[in-house]
């Protein structure tokens, strides 16, 4: 069985980078004629037409009609919807979330489960389940799927398959090592599987879906990682572990144990949702007046990100200031990350984008304040277009993107 442990282009044949960028060019456009995909692949008709003919033996491609362009009526061809399904999976600390596409890459089922769990291993089989479900919804049979990404919180072992999930245990976090691939091969036997970071999985979702013609990139994601687009392709680092934005010692007596508030130092480890949460519970814990309890019908423990920027759209003070301190820290650090890796976009997701100019104001004064000049004449810092499914949506499309190559 063909199992695809990494997602790259470096090291692609002549063949399969054309591949790719053929059936990437009709996804985009949605149905192309020959001389559609030549003009805008670059390639020459002859070459592109070979390609067409292998992929429409394939069934990867169909002939859909006729596409009038002034001259003869040309062929349109599209992707096969049903030539394959892709089931995609997002993990994070507090709930999954997975989808299943077609071949198009359209949505056809989507669904999510809150996790209370911390073992990885129950975790998991919360996700398989949900996912079978929604493989049920979708009235197509489990052996049809062809692929399945999964993107999860934690460092990627690309090499053997494996995610260091992170646990914390006392004062310290520790890794439990785990093969994901073996068990996404034993629960759904794909031809197909990708195990992705999750800031990584989401970067590229953003990216494909919606800033394909931008070559550098940034896409923060809770604050505490985010996936890099460099040159036009992923950037995982070395080891697979590009993207942690935080520094972080257990131990008492390191530097750091003297200040390791993140307003001042940015760079200190966050808690989830850039510990905006723990910041509001602390303050109501001392009485200070806010709308946020009321929202959270008096209980402090009700308090979470969406009741935090509910509270600022209703003009609360403490609910405005939060969102405006969050602003300030998350700033430096994308300073220091502008100032570092020079992108032309910023993509602000993990939730916190829908507190809107609340957060991006705060952001973007802080980011002039701390970035070169010259880096800033070309960067756009925007909120995300997915949600919460933004993980599930790029682990599949990596899957698909991954099928595309091989096909």
């Amino acid at each position: 069985m063909k199992v695809s442990k990494r997602i790259r282009v470096e090291g692609l044949s002549e063949q399969e980078k054309r591949t790719l960028l053929i059936l990437e060019t009709i996804r985009r456009k949605g149905g192309m004629s020959l001389a559609g995909i030549a003009k805008h692949t670059g390639l020459n008709l002859p070459t592109v037409s070979n390609y067409l003919q292998n992929l429409l033996k394939k069934k990867i491609i169909l002939e859909k009609g006729e596409v009038f362009t002034g001259g003869r009526p040309a062929t349109l061809l599209q992707l096969n919807p049903q030539r394959a399904y892709i089931l995609g999976i997002g993990v994070n600390l507090k709930s999954v979330v997975a989808v299943v596409i077609d071949f198009k890459g359209r949505v056809l089922q989507q669904g999510k489960e809150e996790i209370k769990e911390v073992d990885i291993r129950k975790i998991l089989i919360s996700a398989f389940r949900l996912a079978k479900e929604l493989i049920k919804k979708a009235k197509i049979k489990q052996k049809d799927i062809s692929g399945v990404g999964i993107g999860i919180g934690g460092i990627v072992d690309y090499e053997n398959g494996l995610i260091h999930w992170p646990s914390r245990i006392g004062p310290a976090y520790l890794s439990v090592y785990l093969s994901l691939e073996e068990l996404i091969k034993n629960e759904f036997n794909p031809s197909t599987i990708v195990v992705e970071n999750d800031a990584t999985a989401a970067a590229f979702a953003e990216w494909w879906l919606y800033f394909p013609a931008v070559k550098n990139a940034i896409y923060i994601y809770s604050g505490v990682g985010c996936g890099i687009i460099a040159n036009g392709e992923l950037y995982r680092g070395a080891t697979g572990s590009a993207g942690e934005l935080s520094i972080y010692n257990p131990e008492k007596n390191s530097l750091l144990s003297t200040q390791p508030t993140v307003e001042d130092n940015p760079f200190y480890r966050w808690n989830l949702d850039f510990g905006i949460i723990e910041r509001a519970k602390e303050a109501l814990k001392k009485g200070k007046r806010s709308q946020i309890l009321k929202l959270a019908k008096k209980k402090i423990e009700n308090v979470n990100l969406r009741i935090i920027i509910q509270a600022a759209e209703e003009n609360d003070a403490l609910a405005k200031e939060l969102i405006r301190r969050t602003g300030r820290s998350l700033g430096v650090r994308l300073a220091y990350l502008i100032n570092l890796l020079d992108p032309e976009l910023v993509i602000i997701g993990g939730g916190i984008e829908k507190a809107g100019e609340f957060l991006l104001s705060s952001i973007k004064e802080t980011v002039r304040k701390w970035s070169f000049n010259h880096s800033l004449k070309k960067v756009k810092i925007v909120p995300a277009h997915l949600g919460e499914e933004v993980i599930a949506i790029g682990a599949s499309n990596l899957a698909l993107r991954q099928m595309f190559i091989s096909a």
